[in-house]
């Protein structure tokens, strides 16, 4: 291992639970009529991971729940067993995986943090020497003397935290932690995170807050189903994991999607999403423009016919709704089966899953005479981070007041 990596992981594999006995297994595989695989069936929860973390990187870990990223943060912190694989790690270790990790509920906040300086191998010179530095940084005041039993989990992980972040350690690991305490203590954390970096320290953090791990990290590392799937800059992996969020949330709105969809009003028996080359698309570049078709039939006759369309977040947020006659359409001629087209010639939406609803109504009378939700999915993908309902750049200027030459003249007068 090279002077300044400190973490080597080679071929590790994880998986909970106890192996199934081998002659009950040999048992089961007789019944399931002489099968010859009588293999440990139990799902992994970290696939052949092989990585390699260097002195002084911030590396970030996400992914969606279950991909297991804090069984990865256990496993290098010695509170979980590799299934197979190694894992090599050079330097004091200080994991942060529990609010209440290593805490005695009876002691007070002075108590535990001594003994868990301890227990990492400081001297009671150096633990008194740091003993002032986190209780300041705790902001615990009186609660410090207080027996930890006492305290509310905010209270408990700025304790932590603040252990953490004041030993010498040369790798902390830190998992969903920044999340305690007020905005003010949070911007602390974080600022001390960067000048542990700074210093050289290792740190390895699991968060949902993207913001939090793009103003940390560095580098990151996307997880999926116990794999590494993307890896690079801090930027790159956030996009790479917004990308896989959107196209399933694009997946699980299209299961909600109805090919052909009959009501008292109107027929639909196709939608679909297209491009510039009229290419049917389930997902549209950001800034790219596209169009909506629909095959439809009128049940009824319609002096007026006005069509509606409504794209929404998969949150449920109405983002874009357009009628056809306030855009310009002309009514067509008297007829029960339409193929209706509406181009969006600007695509500000933001990074993300939509679906499509539909509604029909007579324009000379202004009834609405049906609504229909989920006739189309798709989602919108691109470099940029996922923020707002709408995306565009706009222009900026930074216009100096008073130069510091001219302060500096100033004050000399």
């Amino acid at each position: 291992m090279s002077g300044d990596v400190v973490i080597k992981i080679e071929g590790l594999w994880k998986r909970y639970g106890l192996p199934m006995p081998e002659l009950v297994s040999k048992a089961l595989n007789l019944v399931r009529r002489g099968s010859q695989e009588n293999g440990d069936r139990r799902p992994w929860a970290l696939k052949d991971l092989n990585l390699e973390i260097r002195k002084g990187e911030t590396v970030g870990i996400i992914g969606r729940n279950g991909a297991g990223k804090s069984t990865l943060l256990k496993v290098l912190a010695g509170v979980s067993e590799p299934t197979k694989g190694r894992v090599e790690i050079h330097g004091r270790i200080f994991p942060m995986i529990e609010l209440n990790a290593g805490l005695h509920m009876e002691l007070t906040g002075r108590e535990n943090v001594k003994l868990l300086a301890a227990v990492m191998g400081l001297s009671r010179k150096e633990i008194d020497a740091k003993l002032p530095d986190i209780e300041d940084f705790t902001e615990l005041g009186d609660w410090f003397d207080k027996p930890v039993r006492m305290y509310s989990s905010g209270m408990l992980g700025r304790l932590g935290f603040g252990v953490a972040v004041n030993m010498r350690s040369d790798v902390i690991l830190i998992d969903e932690t920044f999340a305690v305490g007020d905005l003010r203590f949070q911007n602390k954390s974080l600022a001390r995170v960067k000048e542990m970096r700074e210093g050289g320290s290792t740190v390895l953090l699991v968060s949902h807050s993207l913001e939090t791990l793009q103003f940390v990290a560095r580098h990151g590392i996307l997880l999926e189903e116990g794999a590494v799937i993307a890896s690079g800059t801090a930027l790159e992996t956030i996009n790479a994991y917004e990308t896989l969020v959107f196209r399933s949330e694009q997946k699980r709105l299209e299961h909600k999607v109805r090919n052909s969809i009959s009501s008292e009003e109107v027929n639909i028996f196709s939608a679909r999403i297209y491009g510039n080359d009229d290419r049917t698309l389930t997902e549209i570049r950001a800034g790219e423009p596209f169009g909506i078709e629909v095959d439809l039939r009128l049940n009824r006759s319609l002096e007026r016919p006005t069509f509606s369309l409504g794209i929404l977040n998969a949150a449920g947020i109405l983002c874009k709704w357009n009628i056809s006659a306030e855009d310009g359409m002309k009514e067509p001629g008297s007829c029960d089966r339409y193929l209706l087209r509406a181009w969006y010639p600007e695509n500000h939406f933001s990074n993300g899953a939509y679906e499509v609803r539909f509604a029909v109504r007579d324009g000379a009378s202004s009834d609405a005479l049906d609504r229909i939700t989920g006739i189309l999915s798709f989602a919108v993908t691109g470099p940029g981070r996922a923020r707002g309902l709408v995306a565009g750049k706009c222009k900026w200027q930074l216009l100096p007041q008073q130069c510091g030459a001219e302060k500096t003249s100033s004050a000399g007068l």
